[in-house]
């Protein structure tokens, strides 16, 4: 039998454990948040957006007509890549200093036609077109809208076609090298198993698409590569799981699924969490990862996240059998957690005899 006292101390550790564990929670985001806010007030990251707002977005119709029309150049040996990275029109192409080589044809795209149409309102709110020369008649409002009138055949062309001045690209994350902690991945695997997910390994990041790792939700599978170090595949399962928890489709009946790039900076920040908690360092990876799926939200992106990826980032840390290490934590941050401690212990005196007597729980245990 345990006394009730034992029980109460057992109680109070747990609760400064947990609080410790919800410090270097905060710490580990304020430190993303930073990270994000320093890269995206640079130089390189100013680039980048400009070419992002400078490069038109398509609808899904251009989209498969334009990969149609790339993969063909690219069985005939015209551009070294299967799927385009960025396309534009000739003239916005010359605006950001890049020209079309020679030989080059441009991928044909429907353009919308639209046209100025004269349109009454009457008071109720119903709608007629006029004609060139028809005027509205009493009560009536003439309003101008652009309306669709048919579509045109109009060019574009991939970044893989030009040449001229090298195109901005966001921070690129550096895969991370090494071991990671013991008990960490089999930690890990086993918490995404016991979600209902298998996890299997796949020889390199061709077998999914180009990604260190991948989520399934159909199946409930989860793939890492194989031909990364320890550390990295380590990392990357925590990101999948990341997405375990608060990604599955089946957890958002009837409410707005995040965004996929969302999506990414939480289960990036809850993979950076925990990693940083367990003494493994992934700031070179993780940090511009989140950078450029956050876009131009950038901190506010971070910040919006920040209760999920805590909450996910408790779970994970919580059922995890490998040791916990400090991850990172600022200076003066151990000095200031035992001084908690040492003011909590010293608020909370042991009980006097007398007291656990008229209580009734003194004795043998």
């Amino acid at each position: 039998m345990v006394s009730p006292i034992s029980g109460t101390h057992d109680m109070a550790k747990i609760k400064l454990l947990q609080e410790e564990v919800n410090d270097r929670i905060a710490l580990a985001q304020a430190r993303i948040e930073s990270a994000v806010a320093a890269i995206q007030s640079g130089s390189e990251w100013q680039a980048y957006l400009k070419l992002q707002s400078s490069l038109h977005r398509y609808s899904a119709n251009n989209v498969w007509l334009i990969c149609g029309q790339h993969a063909a150049a690219f069985e005939l040996g015209l551009v070294d890549t299967p799927l385009p990275i960025h396309v534009a029109g000739f003239n916005t192409w010359k605006t950001l200093g890049r020209s079309v080589a020679k030989g080059q044809h441009g991928y044909q795209i429907l353009a919308p036609n639209r046209r100025a149409a004269r349109v009454a309102t009457d008071a109720a709110g119903n709608a007629r077109s006029l004609g060139a020369d028809e005027a509205p008649s009493a009560g009536e409002e003439l309003e101008t809208k652009r309306v669709l009138k048919g579509f045109r055949i109009e060019h574009v062309f991939a970044a893989e076609q030009t040449t001229g001045n090298p195109l901005p690209e966001p921070p690129t994350p550096k895969v991370i090298d090494g071991q990671a902690p013991d008990g960490l991945w089999d930690t890990i695997i086993g918490q995404i198993t016991e979600r209902g997910y298998a996890v299997r390994m796949v020889p390199s990041a061709d077998a999914i698409g180009g990604a260190n790792g991948r989520t399934t939700w159909v199946s409930h599978l989860v793939e890492v590569r194989s031909d990364m170090d320890e550390a990295a595949r380590a990392k990357t399962a925590i990101h999948e799981l990341g997405h375990v928890l608060l990604h599955d489709p089946a957890g958002f009946a009837g409410r707005v699924h995040p965004s996929l790039g969302l999506k990414e900076v939480e289960a990036e920040s809850v993979a950076f969490i925990v990693a940083d908690a367990h003494g493994m360092p992934t700031d070179d990876y993780s940090f511009p990862y989140v950078s450029a799926w956050a876009g131009q939200g950038g901190t506010k992106a971070v910040r919006a996240t920040a209760s999920r990826v805590a909450s996910a980032a408790q779970s994970i840390i919580g059922g995890s059998t490998a040791t916990h290490g400090t991850g990172g934590r600022a200076p003066g941050v151990e000095a200031a957690l035992q001084a908690r401690r040492d003011k909590t212990a010293a608020e909370t005196p042991e009980p006097e005899l007398w007291q656990m007597e008229e209580r009734g729980i003194g004795g043998a245990a």
